[in-house]
């Protein structure tokens, strides 16, 4: 049994033996990283790596990654704008009253600093390229500018995001508090200053006030709408955009276009009109109020809130989903109509 169990196990350790050198010459292992590291940096720095313990000499050297692919859209879809345009609504409507005339106050400061500029360089095309400084403020701080909050609440209201009492409530409380924020910068930085004296536009400030008082109430209220249909759409452009620099140029052919084309922006006028009275124009408060901001007011709205909100949320989002408010609208008149008025219990 001995002399028959011997060679058989010799056989075997021979055999394992040979089967353990070829793997070790086939592929061997290390398990000391510091070679490996040597190697990689004397590559990375143009020297020659050293082959005597590396596995595989004849390998390409690793290739370490030198850029990031990065996906990023620099504007939203119309859908997606939609959307953040009822996202700034629902915002906008849940402003605590005290932050809602900051803001608004705001508001007016900045398209006044604007009409400030239009007239300290003389008006006209240059004055036209100069004051879209002030809507641009507006928009990168979030103020609540009335003739802006038309497209945002009209469309919001339409979409079932805000109820009817809270556009209420933004459009009173920021027409007078842009009148205020207009009224402040007047008084104190154009007239006080003696700013636009110094200048040499005493004579344009009156000549502009007594020219945008004294239109017919009809020309004002269509000026008005194409006013803020320009400056809505320049809104609805600059929140398709995602970077400053989009926003920015989003929002300065637009409102330029509306200055060089001679139309009636209700804030603006608010500064231009006053301005022009503290000058000495003669323009009475009731004038002003209901000759020239009413019928001014009355167009933005159209403007902005119908034919750029109510035209916009019908493309992207009367379509979709739930039936929206003129579904319900259409429904309910057709079952008056056909005398199906369910009663209430």
């Amino acid at each position: 049994t001995i002399m028959n169990e011997t060679p058989a196990k010799a056989n075997f350790e021979a055999i394992n033996q040979k089967e353990t050198s070829t793997i070790l010459k086939e592929a061997p292992y290390f398990n000391d990283m510091d070679d490996d590291v040597e190697n990689l940096v004397s590559q990375n720095l143009g020297e020659k790596a050293s082959t005597t313990n590396t596995p595989f000499p004849n390998a390409p050297p690793p290739v370490l990654p030198t850029s990031i692919a990065l996906t990023y859209n620099a504007t939203k879809p119309p859908k997606e704008t939609l959307q953040a345009v009822y996202r700034a609504g629902q915002y906008k409507a849940g402003l605590p009253l005290n932050l809602l005339m900051v803001q608004s106050t705001m508001a007016g400061v900045y398209i006044a600093m604007g009409g400030h500029l239009y007239l300290a360089v003389g008006g006209g095309i240059i004055g036209a390229a100069v004051f879209p400084t002030g809507l641009i403020a507006v928009v990168l701080t979030s103020a609540e500018l009335f003739t802006g909050d038309a497209l945002v609440f009209v469309a919001s209201v339409l979409g079932g995001k805000v109820s009817f009492g809270k556009l209420m409530r933004n459009w009173a409380v920021s027409w007078i508090m842009n009148f205020a924020g207009s009224l402040l910068w007047a008084f104190l930085l154009s007239y006080a200053s003696n700013s636009l004296e110094d200048l040499g536009r005493a004579d344009l400030v009156v000549k502009i006030a007594l020219k945008k008082a004294n239109q017919p109430w009809g020309h004002i209220f269509l000026k008005g709408i194409g006013a803020n249909f320009l400056v809505c759409v320049g809104v609805w452009q600059a929140t398709c955009a995602e970077e400053v620099a989009g926003k920015i140029l989003a929002l300065w052919f637009p409102i330029s276009a509306f200055v060089m084309m001679g139309f009636d922006h209700v804030v603006a006028n608010q500064f231009l009109i006053p301005v022009g009275m503290m000058y000495g124009a003669d323009i009475s408060i009731s004038h002003l109020l209901f000759n020239a901001l009413l019928p001014a007011s009355l167009g933005n709205l159209v403007g902005g809130g119908l034919c750029v909100g109510a035209v916009y949320w019908y493309v992207y989002d009367s379509m979709t989903g739930d039936k929206k408010l003129l579904d319900r609208i259409i429904d309910g008149w057709s079952s008056v109509r056909q005398g199906n008025v369910p009663k209430d219990e």
